[in-house]
């Protein structure tokens, strides 16, 4: 996967709060009004029986809280969970690449989409009278509450509840692997040429905090700063950890034959990972599987 599409799917700021469903909220009530991450107004007077979703993270929510029966339509980069693959494909992921016309063939009766990547085609949507709510959770806990609005827009709150319930479970787990240890210094290397890291305001870098490390970059407010060999020596990380799509760059071998690498503790002492891309390039419930993988990485398996 090329940086810029690596880009596009991460998430943007750092928050480590988390939000559960209070506890009457089981149930949808409709007529339903919700605003979307845009501010926009949606109003449903029953559950959508065809709703096709523009983004892999809504893919898999909608999968994952048991609303996969009313996915109609997807992009080429859906491919989680494997029953998604039988849906339509109505274009890529960047709004260029969507097919309104395919979209259109599909009636649906919502669109899920990302408020960052497709709000030019809001407008376009609208036009043929198909309703449309905009997603972009930025950090855990927005992630929370777009699987529970999800759930609350498709009538599948209840099991949008036990799968945000299930994932601060897995996350509580893995934060209790560090138990009163030092947190150690991590290098995310998201790009080699050029040397792009996370910084504090991601994913990422929450993901890193919450398996009981610390990113080595956190301090640098811009989401995916370019950094040199220099400023990672200075950090001293522990452990270089990268997402499994980042190829043969981020072997022990590759990273011994940086000019200076060698002298890093992370390339030194060979502690040196790969975390599944997926599981942590999408806003979806694999997230805690990504923390949990981080912590396994980080402190051992049980």
């Amino acid at each position: 996967m090329n940086i810029r599409k690596k880009i596009l799917w991460f998430g943007l700021l750092l928050v480590c709060e988390v939000s559960v469903l209070h506890p009457q909220q089981h149930k949808t009530d409709f007529p339903l009004t919700l605003k979307d991450v845009l501010g926009r107004t949606l109003i449903l007077n029953e559950p959508p029986r065809r709703v096709v979703s523009l983004s892999p993270g809504i893919t898999e929510i909608l999968f994952a809280i048991g609303a996969g029966n009313q996915v109609v339509g997807i992009t080429q980069y859906c491919n989680y969970p494997p029953e998604a693959q039988s849906r339509t494909k109505v274009g890529g992921f960047s709004g260029s690449t969507v097919n309104i016309e395919h979209i259109a063939r599909l009636k649906p009766d919502m669109v899920l989409l990302s408020g960052f990547m497709h709000e030019r085609l809001i407008p376009l949507l609208e036009r043929l009278s198909i309703p449309v709510f905009a997603l972009e959770p930025q950090n855990f806990e927005e992630v929370y509450r777009t699987i529970e609005d999800i759930g609350r827009l498709t009538g599948n709150l209840r099991s949008a509840g036990t799968v945000i319930t299930g994932m601060q479970e897995k996350i509580r787990q893995a934060e209790a692997r560090r138990g009163n240890r030092e947190r150690p210094g991590v290098f995310w290397e998201l790009s080699d040429e050029p040397l792009i890291t996370a910084g504090g305001n991601t994913f990422i870098s929450e993901a890193i905090y919450l398996a009981g490390g610390r990113n080595v970059f956190a301090d640098l407010q811009e989401q995916w700063p370019t950094v040199n060999t220099e400023q990672v020596l200075l950090k001293s990380p522990v452990w270089i950890i990268a997402g499994d799509d980042h190829g043969k760059a981020i072997e022990p071998r590759s990273l011994a034959r940086r000019p200076g690498w060698s002298k890093i503790p992370g390339v030194r002492d060979n502690r040196i990972a790969l975390v599944n891309a997926d599981w942590l390039y999408r806003y979806g419930p694999r997230l805690a599987d990504a923390v949990m993988s981080i912590a396994e990485i980080l402190w051992g398996k049980p």
